[in-house]
């Protein structure tokens, strides 16, 4: 039942409207118990209530009148709108059935995420509220909205309005008699309690007539017809106890029930008796009194482990025996996730629980918050110690996450109960072959857990071999790393760095024993056999068949049974339809054999797959003493791969297909048929390269493109493990090429054995897995042949049994039994132990422990790149692939002698993981990368710099500039000792010393670095040397040292003796050009100037190109950057600049910073310069250089830029040119298995496997599957650069991004975060702000960078329309700044309607709160609508602090620290280092707003990325209110990709008429509705503002650009505005119109190549006015 219209007319449902067109049935479950279907219905969007009440009803019509079924809707989305309208209707409806809730129709309700909140003015309105819940909760569920928790709110101030209007009009009903309310000394239950109670501590033991006082911290209910109960949790501050109250009385429990609340207090009485059912002791409540609330006191349980209620015993019973409903059941589990739901009503933590047998949901609700947060931090630090808990509670259905939930009375911490993993070896192996989630879409191990798991098993070293890659490495690195500090000698653990690769031979495998024949004219024999099996070494031949061919005719034949003496295996039956009876009495192998090779002679030969066959030919002559077998062989398969590698695949039956072979596909799988198909295939494929002019096998033995053989062979596995720096490099390259020079389409990276000889150095090479060479060819080939191939490998691999058990139940593999496995493995030890080969047992681990398997085998039964896992097949029982203990593995390896497998599972090991070195995989830089060298580097940035201050700022430059630029490039130190020395000197103070120090620090920065490093030098050696003296002075005898000999020990004076005699010894001078160089900071100091250099070049290239580039991030706060044109943005205070004089203004008349009243140059008042009468530029946004840098200049520059997105190819291509080809790359990124996605894993694999599983338990799987590779990527705009004088290969091998052999560039294999600190990455973006300023600029000829950012008019639209000549009404929008960058979202705009910028730092303030988290809403916007501070004061961007907190008297460098603790959010994440910053904030008099403002935030946007962001965004706004047309037609061409023709030609009434009727649908519009509808937005502008939307024109319409007629206000839409019309067509167009113009319609479908379906729609629109149909004339045209 498929079709929604099928299932509605099988129960008579016809629907009214159209609300059903976009329904869909998710699924139909059949409940076989009740015979009833269960239709789950999916919808996008929410119902209207009607529609689904007649669907509800038509369900009673049942199934063709036949089928009973229930419909389950399930929304994408629920609104709060539609949530409240069904609220609103369900009370509705319950008035109508009961009159006497009327007064519910008055209670307004309100949504907080999963909450209902009902306000009430009254008590009675509360109760009736909490009577309804149920059946609103249960009405909701079954209108398909999820089960909200219900709860109210009491309006106390309209409850007293109320009450004064009542007894105004002397209301005649008593307003107490309504709201029956319980006060202090109400009884609730029996009678008045007299007696006085006693603190719930004290009770130990049973008792009679017990009265305890305690407020309720939990209620449970148990409603049945006979009896209800009510069991309450009750605290006296003290301890809790549970008490029970028993009713039959329905009314009396309700009335009971509905006043008992949490946190409420009451007197109860009763007998204290151990409940059996709870194992505890608890009251039977007889009697209860509500008293005074009391303050509620949370105090740490006594026992720690105790976190909720009390130690609870009894039967403990596994999560997968909850099949209903239950009550009172104890479970212990470990918690995998955790939900919280903080509300000023409620609070609600939602946990994850499982323990191993199954998972399910478990809830604790508490509305006291200082008993909740008990909770939730001991809950959340046992999780991180991995703890387990005892839960406690009943089991109950719960309507909001439709599963069974536990709801917790009982909480405690207790010992995990996971089975530990433990190797007890005395000596322990050592795994050699693991794989990590790095080997795709196959190893489920994280990399950091395989070094801690097997830390933890003792063992002293693990390899890791992902297949085709080593993306795990740099995390392995950092755990190791970590793993060894502070470790030396057998202590420290090492990590066995390798890869599994695939590796194919380039031996030329088609001619086997190649001696020379004429291919076409020589006579061959074609043979083929049948076999018992597959295995070489317990199978053997049953049947050889043959003929000889000459010139493609057969001349004779050769067809023999063989006797095995053995009865044949039914699939080898099915296979060749031969049977034992056919055989029965038939020659013996030998014999048969014998005659074949005598009939055969020396005569070269033919097989297909010739491999199989020869094996069982050379098994038998070596078997019974025939001699060698040396004749030629030519493999007809591997030859149809050399001549036709397009062909799908190249099997017999294939070939005599393509060849056009006459053949009977039933007789397929005799020998003698077989041999005929392939002797006719083998001639034609001969005749075929005789037209190729190849005559002769030798000539095809060279004819062969080795790389064309390689493409088509099927590769085998073996492992590299890494033994030194030499070998992890080489292995850095074998990753490279095999992902990369031979990575073919539709193919895994593969290798050449030949490539692998050549960079073998350093490397250990291993046999690999099943799939390696050694264990496959172990099947045919003889002890010889096989020791021979095991010389190309330092040591041989094998599995245990459990590893490869798949392969029994595959016919393929050759063995039958578990014995025929052992013999295998046997023969391989053998013959490896007589080649001399170490031979090791490693496990081929996938995950780590057999409970992680689910997790693989889920991950296999998904694609990977659209090919099934080769394990994702039918019948096949997974193989065992976690790591395995010493002992474990011993008894894998039990049918092998006791000593033996202990070599080869310990001894052997260990012996490899010897011979290996630990190896330092990423550089330790410390932070600072290896940058490229540009030759002169420090020279050009200084001079460049210079030049431009000097020719913005004059020469000699201010003194404050000068300052700025030197702190930037040298950090303090430069100045600091040009002061140090003037003054010892010259005795030089005051102004005097700093005009002179000035003076000398430019002369000494313009000479360069050396000078700046011997100024440095010289004063840090005077420095050295005094404090050295003074340190011998301070020992020797005559002053501190005598003193203390007169009282010291023999010890302690030869001790202070050594001391002066090591300090007199010591040279202070000792590294002193390194101390100098750690002195020196800032850009060209900390050897970051070839950085900006680069930035500059790249810059500059593309101003030359004719674009802009916006600078991103904070490198605008370098003043440096902005004199080398990196950035426009000046970090300088606001100040004045003449253009003319050079004349600069910081201060005003008073000396007072402008800084201090303005934020930004661009808001300060229009000056003319004093000294020459010019208007001074404005400029300067105050910001300090520490945000870039950090405050000692020693974080590493990240400029990112923002490019054209029509220039960024080339910028990125320009990187080439600049450094080399092989020395840039794009930063690589990995793409894993996301959390959702895994969810979708799981939820398949289920239902592939026929499992229910409920959706915890999904969650738990899927966790545990999230993580794995799934592919590779680039980041969009990273390019990674090598310096020239290292090599990509020091730090990462490289690859082609999601194995797309057509990318146009190679990218990272690493990545690119895992080498961030070592290579140089710049962030070459894109952006399409660039693109749209350069086509305003060539339309209006305006250089965009003179636009006057103060104009008033531009600044005017960020407040309202009005200055673009319409109104709000009129557009549909409070401001104008639809289309302006960073202004123009939705969220943008209700912001500048909150704040009302007036001015340009306000516009950069507001661009930073947008970007922020947590800065703005619930934050900044709460202290501007709360009046708490004006807008101008809040905190907007990160700069701000530091600024903020400078000017309010903190130093710079605890300013400077404040602003990165609080913007990376650590203020939350870090409390103890909150609580430190806060108390000096305070201390310093910093306002309480502005601190608690600082403790939300977590994340900040930079000042100067946003300064930046916004002077573009203001260049653009200033074009849409000066010069509209091309503004439009400019933004219309980058921003915008849906478009509706039809309605925006149709002008403004059609378009706002359009747009209406998208907003009404709601979540109803379709994807393409919402995207035309902000196209819509800008139309309706436009036209609002007189503008029109001209039609395509075929002969004047461009491809993508909006044009702007010649009249100035029509705007002729592109080819693309019409869907269906492509780039590649409007190309065509546009060069066709070129050549001449169309005469007809069907001319221009023509010569357009436009298809059929797009002329009609450009008809429909007239664009084709009076364009003929064709343009065939007629006689009567003349």
């Amino acid at each position: 039942m498929h079709d929604i219209h099928s299932f509605f007319k099988s129960i008579n449902f016809i629907p009214e409207k159209n609300t059903f067109d976009e329904i869909e049935i998710e699924k139909v479950i059949l409940n076989k118990k009740s015979e009833t279907f269960n239709v789950y219905l999916y919808s996008k969007n929410v119902l209207p209530i009607e529609e689904v009440d007649a669907l509800l009803n038509a369900k009673e019509n049942k199934i063709n009148g036949i089928y009973k079924c229930n419909i389950i809707l399930n929304y994408a989305k629920i609104k709060e709108s539609d949530c409240l309208t069904y609220v609103k209707e369900i009370v509705k409806r319950l008035t109508e059935k009961k009159p006497s809730l009327i007064s519910l129709l008055e209670c307004e309700p309100t949504i907080d995420d999963d909450i209902i909140i009902f306000e009430v003015m009254s008590p009675t309105e509360e109760e009736s509220i909490k009577k309804e819940e149920g059946n609103i909760r249960k009405i909701l569920t079954e209108y398909g909205l999820k089960d909200y928790f219900i709860t109210t709110k009491l309006n106390e101030e309209l409850r007293k309005t109320v009450e004064q209007e009542l007894e105004n009009v002397q209301a005649p009903i008593e307003y107490k008699e309504i709201i029956r309310e319980f006060t202090p000394g109400s009884i609730v239950l029996g009678k008045s309690i007299t007696k006085e109670p006693v603190n719930i501590n004290t009770i130990n033991n049973v008792g009679r007539n017990i009265t305890i006082e305690g407020y309720i911290e939990s209620i449970s209910l148990l409603e049945r017809e006979n009896i209800n109960i009510i069991t309450l949790s009750i605290n006296d501050n003290s301890k809790s106890i549970m008490a029970k109250i028993f009713q039959k009385e329905k009314e009396e429990y309700l009335k009971i029930k509905e006043v008992l609340k949490e946190d409420d207090w009451f007197r109860l009485n009763g007998n204290i008796d151990f409940d059996s059912y709870s194992k505890c002791l608890a009251m039977s409540v007889r009697n209860v009194e509500k008293i005074e609330n009391r303050e509620i006191i949370i105090t740490q349980n006594e026992d720690p482990n105790i976190i909720l209620g009390t130690h609870i015993d009894g039967e403990v019973i596994p999560v997968d025996s909850i099949l209903g409903a239950r009550e009172n059941i104890i479970v212990e589990a470990y918690v995998f996730d955790d939900e919280l739901l903080e509300k000023e009503t409620i609070n609600i933590m939602t946990l994850k629980i499982s323990d191993d047998t199954n998972s399910m949901i478990a809830k604790v609700f508490k509305k006291n918050k200082k008993e909740f947060a008990l909770i939730k931090n001991g809950i959340k630090g046992a999780i991180k110690k991995g703890r387990w808990f005892r839960f406690n509670g009943n089991v109950e259905f719960d309507n909001y996450s439709h599963e069974l939930v536990l709801q917790l009375w009982n909480i405690e911490i207790i010992d995990s109960k996971e089975e530990k993993v433990v190797d007890d070896a005395e000596e322990k192996r050592v795994e050699l072959h693991a794989h990590t989630m790095m080997s795709m879409m196959d190893g489920l191990i994280e990399a950091k857990s395989l070094v801690k798991f097997a830390n933890k098993l003792g063992h002293k070293a693990i390899a890791v071999t992902d297949h085709n890659a080593v993306q795990s490495y740099p995390d392995l690195f950092h755990a190791v790393c970590d793993l060894n500090k502070g470790k030396v000698g057998k202590d420290r653990f090492k990590v066995l760095y390798g890869a599994e690769l695939n590796v194919v031979s380039d031996d030329i495998d088609f001619i086997f024993n190649l001696k020379e024949y004429n291919l076409l004219n020589q006579e061959y024999v074609v043979f083929d056999t049948e076999t018992t099996g597959f295995y070489v070494g317990s199978d053997q031949m049953i049947e050889i068949g043959g003929v000889k061919i000459k010139n493609g005719e057969v001349i004779d034949r050769f067809d023999e049974f063989i006797d095995p003496k053995r009865p044949l295996p039914q699939k080898i039956i099915d296979l060749t339809c031969i049977t034992d009876e056919m055989l029965a009495g038939h020659a013996s192998e030998e014999e048969v054999t014998k005659r074949f090779l005598e009939w055969t002679g020396d005569l070269p030969m033919v097989a297909h797959n010739a491999k199989f066959d020869i094996g069982f030919i050379s098994a038998a002559c070596n078997k019974y003493n025939l001699g060698e077998f040396n004749n030629t062989v030519l493999d007809t398969m591997s030859m149809a791969r050399m001549l036709h590698p397009e062909w799908p695949n190249h099997k017999l039956t294939t070939l005599v297909r393509r060849y056009k072979i006459e053949w009977d596909e039933d007789a397929h799988h005799r020998a003698d048929y077989d041999a005929e198909g392939t002797a006719q295939a083998f001639h034609k494929m001969c005749e075929e390269l005789d037209s190729r002019n190849i005559e002769t096998t030798t000539k095809l033995f060279n004819s062969v493109d080795i790389n064309e053989l390689i493409k088509f062979s099927f590769p085998f596995h073996l492992c590299c493990l890494v033994k030194n720096k030499t070998g992890l490099k080489n292995l850095f390259k074998i990753i490279s090429y095999a992902n990369t020079t031979y990575l073919f389409r539709n193919s895994e990276p593969k290798l050449p054995r030949g490539e692998l000889k050549k960079l073998r150095e350093g490397l250990l090479i291993g046999s690999g897995c099943i799939n390696g060479e050694i264990f496959e060819e172990a099947k045919t080939k003889d002890d010889e042949e096989l020791a021979n191939m095991m010389q190309f490998y330092d040591y041989i691999e094998i599995q245990p049994i459990s590893a490869m058990k798949h392969l029994l139940n595959m016919e393929s593999s050759g063995f039958k039994t578990m014995h025929d496995l052992e013999e295998h493995l046997k023969k391989i030890i053998r013959v490896a132990k007589d080649a001399g080969k170490i031979v090791v047992a490693t496990s081929d681990a996938h995950y780590l422990t057999p409970k992680d398997k689910i997790y693989r085998d889920i991950i296999i039964a998904q694609k990977s790149n659209g090919k099934l896992h080769p394990l994702n097949k039918r019948g096949i029982e997974q193989p065992d692939m976690h790591i395995r203990t010493t002992k474990e593995m011993l008894e894998e390896f039990s049918f092998l002698d006791q000593d033996l497998a202990y070599e080869i599972v310990v001894t052997n090991t260990n012996k490899i993981a010897d011979m290996i070195e630990e190896v330092e995989v990423i550089i330790q830089t410390g932070g600072v990368p290896f940058s490229p060298r540009i030759e002169n580097s420090v020279e050009t940035v200084t001079d460049m710099v210079y030049k431009k201050a000097a020719d913005w700022y004059g020469d000699p430059l201010p003194l404050n500039i000068e300052e700025r630029i030197s702190k930037e490039l040298y950090g303090d130190s430069v100045l600091d000792s040009i002061k140090k020395k003037l003054k010892r000197t010259e005795n030089l103070e005051g102004e005097e010393l700093e005009k002179k120090a000035f003076e000398e620090l430019h002369t000494t920065i313009l000479k360069g670095f050396d000078e700046v490093k011997r100024v440095v030098k010289d004063e840090l050696v005077l420095k050295l040397e005094e404090e050295h003296e003074t340190k011998i002075k301070d020992l020797n005898y005559d002053g501190y040292l005598k003193v203390k000999l007169k009282e010291a020990t023999e010890e302690e004076k030869e001790a202070l003796e050594n001391e002066l005699k090591v300090e007199k010894e010591l040279d202070p001078l000792t590294d002193i050009d390194k101390k100098v160089k750690k002195s020196l900071g800032g850009i060209i100091g900390g050897g970051f100037d070839v950085i900006y250099l680069i930035a500059q070049k790249l810059v500059k290239k593309s101003n030359d190109d004719g674009f802009l580039v916006g600078s991103r991030g904070s490198v605008g706060s370098s003043f440096v950057a902005t004199m080398m044109g990196i950035t426009e943005v000046n970090a300088l205070s606001p100040h004045y600049r003449c253009k003319k004089c050079k004349h600069s203004i910081f201060e005003d008349e008073n000396g007072v910073s402008l800084g201090s009243t303005y934020k930004s140059g661009f808001d300060l008042p229009d000056l003319k310069c004093p000294k020459c009468g010019t208007l001074m530029t404005k400029d300067g946004q105050d910001m300090p250089f520490a945000t870039f840098l950090g405050f000692n200049a020693d974080k590493v520059p990240d400029i990112d830029l923002n490019f054209s997105d029509l220039n960024q190819a080339a910028a990125h291509d320009y990187t080439k040119v600049l450094f080399g080809v092989d020395n840039v790359y794009r930063a690589g990124t990995i793409g894993t298995v996301a959390e959702k996605t895994a969810f979708g894993f799981v939820r398949g694999y289920a239902e592939q496997k026929g499992i229910i599983m409920n959706n915890a338990e999904i969650e738990r799987l899927a966790k545990g599957c999230t993580g794995v590779k799934r592919t590779t990527g680039q980041h969009p705009g990273g390019i990674v650069v090598i310096p020239g004088y290292m090599d990509v290969f020091d730090f990462t091998p490289f690859q082609y991004p999601a194995e797309d052999v057509d990318a146009a560039w190679r990218t990272t294999h690493f990545d690119y975060h895992a080498i961030d600190e070592d290579v140089l990455k710049l962030d070459i973006l894109g952006h399409t702000d660039p693109t749209q300023l350069r086509m305003i600029q060539d339309i209006t000829g305006i250089d965009v960078t003179t636009i006057p950012l103060d104009d008033k008019e531009t600044m005017g639209i960020f407040l309202s329309p009005e200055p673009l000549g319409v109104t709000k009404e009129q557009i549909m929008n409070e401001t104008g700044t639809l289309g302006v960058p960073e202004f123009g979202t939705p969220f943008t705009i209700g912001m500048l309607v909150d704040t009302k910028p007036k001015t340009f730092a306000e516009l950069i303030k507001i661009s930073g709160l947008s970007h922020g988290t947590d800065v703005w809403l619930g934050n900044a916007q709460e202290l501007i609508r709360n009046n708490i501070v004006p807008f101008s004061d809040v905190i907007g961007c990160r700069d701000d602090i530091m600024v903020y907190l400078m000017y309010n008297g903190m130093a710079p460098i605890k300013a400077f620290k404040i602003m990165e603790f609080v913007r990376k959010g650590k203020a939350s994440k870090d409390p103890e280092g909150w609580a430190k910053f806060k108390a000096e904030m305070e201390e310093a008099g910093i306002a309480k707003w502005y601190i608690d403002s600082c403790e939300k935030i977590k994340y900040m946007f930079p000042k100067a990325h946003a300064a930046a962001y916004v002077m573009s965004a203001f260049r653009i706004a200033y074009f849409k209110v000066h010069h509209p047309g091309v503004y439009y037609a400019t933004y219309f061409s980058t921003r915008f990709d849906d478009f509706e023709l039809e309605t925006m030609v149709k002008g403004y009434d059609a378009i706002k008429a359009r747009m209406n009727e998208i907003i009404n649908k709601g979540y109803n519009a379709t994807n393409k509705e919402t995207s035309v509808l902000e196209t819509l937005k800008l139309s309706l502008e436009a036209t609002a503002r007189g503008f029109k939307f001209g039609n395509i024109d075929i002969e004047k319409s461009d491809g993508r650009n909006f044009i702007l007629a010649d009249d100035g206000i029509t705007l002729i839409c592109p080819f693309r505005t019409l869907d269906g019309l492509g780039d590649s067509v409007a190309q065509k167009i546009m060069e066709e119109r070129k050549i001449k113009p169309f005469y007809s319609i069907e001319d221009f479908q023509l010569r357009g190549h436009v298809n059929g379906t797009t002329v009609d729609k450009l008809k429909s629109l007239g664009i084709f006015g009076n364009l003929p149909e064709t343009s065939q004339l007629s006689l009567f045209d003349f």
